[in-house]
């Protein structure tokens, strides 16, 4: 098996380089919340899911409204997040993860030293319909 390092595109899969089709989600790995940089955040939008990673310290929070973002599945990939959605309340540690109903209002807060989410939601317009 190989090891890769850093995610670039290499060659579809034909062996014939051609238009691309595919959007990558660069990486927050290098991020160091200890030495006072704002929270860092990656984002890559596609037709109808929006992905991002999230780089969080001690203390910081997210937050979304009711009737503003899609269904939603977020993990912990580092730390420990306190999540209140759809009126519930979560701990997750890393390598758990939740799926959000559409159209709840959702609040992730870092309870470790620093913490690292990755996020996908299916996209909605301004009126709150699911894009496709």
């Amino acid at each position: 098996m190989t090891s890769v390092t850093s995610a670039a595109r290499i060659d579809d899969v034909s062996g014939v380089a051609g238009p691309i089709h595919c959007t990558l989600l660069p990486s927050v790995a290098g991020a160091d919340p200890a030495a006072g940089l704002a929270p860092e955040r990656q984002s890559a939008n596609g037709a109808a899911l929006a992905a991002s990673t999230q780089v969080l310290r001690a203390g910081d929070m997210v937050d979304y409204p009711a009737h503003v973002l899609g269904e939603e599945m977020g993990a912990v990939l580092d730390g420990c997040v306190d999540i209140v959605a759809a009126d519930e309340h979560y701990v997750l540690s890393a390598g758990e993860a939740i799926l959000i109903p559409p159209g709840e209002a959702r609040r992730y807060q870092c309870l470790s030293q620093h913490c690292v989410l990755y996020r996908v939601t299916v996209r909605t317009d301004p009126d709150g319909e699911r894009q496709s």
